[in-house]
């Protein structure tokens, strides 16, 4: 089974190379610059996780994930920020994790791995 991964920020070098860093054997990466874009792809796909930096250009990562979780509650969402949003994403449910950036790839594998397990 392929895992359909959500990968949303801004930064072009960023943005490659992380997918670069997500896309493996059992792995699809979708890899867009907008919040916007994101929920509109989010909205007409099947994603198993999404993976969102927290400050993106109009919509936040945040704001995002709070889109996205009115959709469909159960899907694992991780917040990407250059510092600690632990009090930030208590209130979006279980299925939400933050992760420090920036993050090494075994970091983001287990982090995948474990949301997606549960």
């Amino acid at each position: 089974m392929t895992l359909q991964i959500l990968y949303v920020e801004d930064n072009e070098l960023v943005r490659e190379v992380t997918s670069e860093l997500l896309a493996q054997d059992q792995r699809k990466v979708v890899a867009l610059a907008t919040a916007e874009e994101a929920l509109d792809v989010f909205k007409s796909g099947k994603f198993d996780v999404v993976i969102t930096d927290i400050s993106l250009p109009a919509m936040s990562g945040l704001d995002l994930a709070r889109n996205i979780l009115s959709l469909n509650p159960r899907v694992p969402i991780i917040i990407a920020s250059g510092y600690a949003l632990t009090s930030v994403i208590q209130n979006l449910g279980p299925n939400v994790r933050t992760i420090v950036k920036p993050f090494e790839a075994e970091e983001i594998d287990s982090l995948i791995t474990n949301l997606c397990a549960a």
